[in-house]
């Protein structure tokens, strides 16, 4: 990402409000974007930025304001929080503080080329209706309803009722958070979280293994992809650890570093939504984050940002593809390590990169296989890790591991799938075809599901992702699997 964005840090004496950053000028490579004339509306060409000052005035929009020094922001309070306004080539931009140092980037309007409207209230509620439904184009995903004999015919449950009942709790705590009128995608279509979350509580009331009671109450729908589905899986290690960096214990497990910079492409163009990257300012200007190999070869060093050290540079490596682990040190206690962010890097899969160079079939790639590949070439080791440049950073929680709604992930039933078409905490029906001779997935799984993850990789309607577990067996069936399947959702009737 080729960010150019001009930064000014200024301290203020709002109480609320630690440090701020004044963006003066972006790219449009950065953006990705059309730049507006703010009172035309014309498209228009970023050569010749026009720079304004406005006031931010929460929900309600903006309001020009040509008093006071020109070519300054305006500080003012939107929501209760210090708020600096500045109009980017079109772009109203308001720079944020979270209550910590890092700085939360959001564009309360992109026009799109259109009149300004307030928004919406987070607080407004939809009226109980049917999913919204979209155009779909040729070849694009979308949803084919199954009725309610077919419904009780294809769904069936093969594992234990406790643990649905567990991930529909978490589910219905992650939406009860959300505002009632926030519309949430669903492959071609959307859904109220006010629906979602009457549908999820009528589930968890019903009887245990009442599938047929399901597909009488809610809607069922056949998830069309375009593509063929392809299930994988993924685990939480269980990894020896020291506090401190030893001759055995040098490779580092880093805490989120203070000078990331989080940004919501969203809230600046509306084609990116959902997509949050990271960057750092570097002499006045915003740009992307250290690399893998930047940080390996030890560009975080003296920070103090180590939340433990591990003994193995290739358990390291799969520790920040799986996400989150289980660290044991060496006086018996336990720490639950999870995602808190990364370099906001590309993630490049080991497994295509051995593939592409020819040296290792399709086939044979497994968590197994590249590992085994790692020690039996160490003098690789380095470039091939390099080869993916996203890092993870990590924190201690107490119960974990932690999906991306910021819930705890139920093994089995918990899966990682791309927010931009599946319903965020919303409930599936997963069916995963056998991989004949491959054990253990080598049989069929059929089970309701919650969506509860995303990762990276995890992109598009044909990819889903299911959380294992933790342990060995975990790692096994997460290991090998690379299925084909069906996948359906449950959506209010």
């Amino acid at each position: 990402m080729g960010a150019d964005a001009r930064v000014l840090r200024s301290m203020t004496s709002q109480p609320s409000v630690l440090q701020t950053l004044q963006i003066l000028s972006v790219r449009e490579d950065f953006l990705g974007g059309v730049f507006c004339h703010p009172e035309t509306s014309s498209r228009r060409k970023p050569g010749s930025p026009r720079l304004e000052t406005a006031e931010c005035l929460g929900d309600s929009g903006f309001r020009r304001n040509d008093g006071g020094r020109a070519g300054w922001p305006e500080l003012v309070l939107a929501n209760g929080r210090a708020v600096f306004i500045r109009v980017i080539r079109g772009f109203k931009v308001c720079l944020r503080l979270r209550p910590t140092v890092r700085v939360a980037i959001v564009a309360v309007f992109l026009g799109g080329c259109a009149a300004e409207q307030p928004r919406r209230s987070a607080t407004a509620s939809l009226p109980t209706a049917a999913p919204t439904v979209s155009s779909v184009a040729a070849g694009e995903p979308r949803l084919i309803s199954v009725d309610a004999a077919e419904c009780k015919r294809i769904v069936r449950d093969d594992a234990a009722s406790e643990s649905l009942q567990q991930a529909l709790a978490r589910s219905l705590d992650y939406l009860s958070k959300q505002p009632a009128g926030r519309s949430l995608n669903a492959v071609d279509r959307k859904v109220a979280v006010a629906d979602l979350n009457t549908m999820l509580t009528a589930a968890q009331g019903m009887a245990s293994g009442d599938m047929a009671g399901m597909c009488d109450r809610f809607k069922l729908y056949r998830v069309d992809a375009g593509k063929p589905l392809l299930v994988t899986g993924y685990y939480q290690p269980q990894l020896s650890a020291s506090r401190k960096r030893s001759d055995r214990f040098r490779y580092p497990l880093y805490r989120i570093p203070s000078d990331i910079v989080d940004i919501d492409l969203g809230d600046f163009c509306p084609s990116c939504a959902g997509k949050i990257t990271q960057g750092r300012v570097q002499d006045g200007k915003l740009v992307p984050y250290y690399t893998r190999a930047d940080i390996d070869g030890g560009v975080l060093n003296g920070r103090d940002l180590e939340l433990a050290w591990l003994d193995d540079p290739i358990e390291a490596f799969f520790l920040q593809v799986q996400g989150s682990g289980v660290l044991r040190f060496e006086d018996g206690v336990t720490m639950q390590a999870s995602y808190s962010s990364s370099n906001g890097r590309p993630y490049t899969s080991l497994g295509k990169v051995l593939v592409d160079q020819g040296k290792m079939s399709r086939d044979a790639v497994s968590l197994s296989s590249l590992k085994e590949y790692l020690r039996a070439h160490p003098s690789e080791q380095a470039s091939l890790m390099a080869s993916n440049q996203r890092y993870i950073f990590f924190r201690a929680v107490i119960t974990g591991p932690i999906g991306s709604l910021t819930e705890p992930l139920t093994s089995g039933r918990s899966i990682a799938a791309d927010p931009t078409v599946y319903p965020q905490g919303g409930l599936a029906f997963l069916h995963i075809d056998p991989r004949p001779g491959v054990a253990p997935v080598d049989r069929n799984i059929n089970r309701l599901v919650l969506v509860q993850d995303a990762g990276t990789a995890i992109s598009g309607a044909e990819r889903l992702d299911v959380y294992w577990g933790s342990g060995s067996t975990a790692e096994d069936i997460a290991g090998m699997m690379r299925n084909a399947g069906e996948v359906y959702l449950f959506l209010p009737e």
